[in-house]
């Protein structure tokens, strides 16, 4: 079965989840918020900032991301891989992964952001949401259908995501998301202003 599931995904040449792209770009972000306390921080990894971005990873981006992968495996890899031929460890990898995705990012931004260099701040966070809208370009069709895999590939069974519990679900969790980000944002700069 594993060896099945190997050959599945490199047969379908499946593109990196968009969630890890996604979490590093806002890892950027988030040391770009606190750039004023990284540039007080004896700390070289960022102290208090880096907590506060682990935390939002912890509690908000790696928990919406399970979300999808725990009960819309199927939608949540862009009906590349049948979720059923997955080992079990694969789901909770690409949770660990996106949790991690966010430190990381913040991590690769803080020596550019205490120098406060806006420009290569903004690079490092160009390439991961470029490929991230990339991948959402090349996907769109394919992620605007609910269905499990052997419906999707069957072409039978499918609907509309608009409507659907999964669409209801995707304008909850991003608005969770989207208040979530500006809040950690928002904490960052009051903590950079804070002395």
């Amino acid at each position: 079965m594993r060896g099945l599931c190997v050959k599945t995904w490199q047969r379908r040449a499946v593109p990196a989840p968009l969630t890890p792209l996604l979490g590093f770009a806002l890892g950027v972000a988030c040391a770009w918020a606190a750039v004023g306390d990284l540039g007080r921080s004896t700390s070289g990894l960022g102290g208090r900032a880096l907590l506060i971005t682990t935390a939002f990873a912890l509690l908000v981006f790696a928990p919406i991301t399970g979300y999808f992968v725990a009960f819309e495996p199927d939608w949540s890899f862009a009906y590349f891989v049948d979720s059923e031929r997955l080992s079990a460890a694969a789901p909770i990898g690409v949770v660990l992964l996106a949790a991690a995705s966010v430190p990381a990012g913040f991590l690769a931004a803080v020596r550019d952001a205490r120098a406060r260099r806006l420009g290569r701040v903004l690079r490092k966070a160009a390439a991961p949401a470029g490929l991230a809208a990339l991948f959402l370009l090349a996907t769109f069709s394919r992620l605007s259908v609910h269905a499990n895999y052997a419906q999707f590939h069957g072409d039978f069974g499918t609907r509309g995501v608009a409507g659907s519990p999964l669409g209801y679900a995707l304008i909850w969790m991003l608005g969770v998301l989207a208040a979530a980000t500006a809040w950690t944002l928002r904490a960052l700069q009051r903590l950079s202003r804070s002395g």
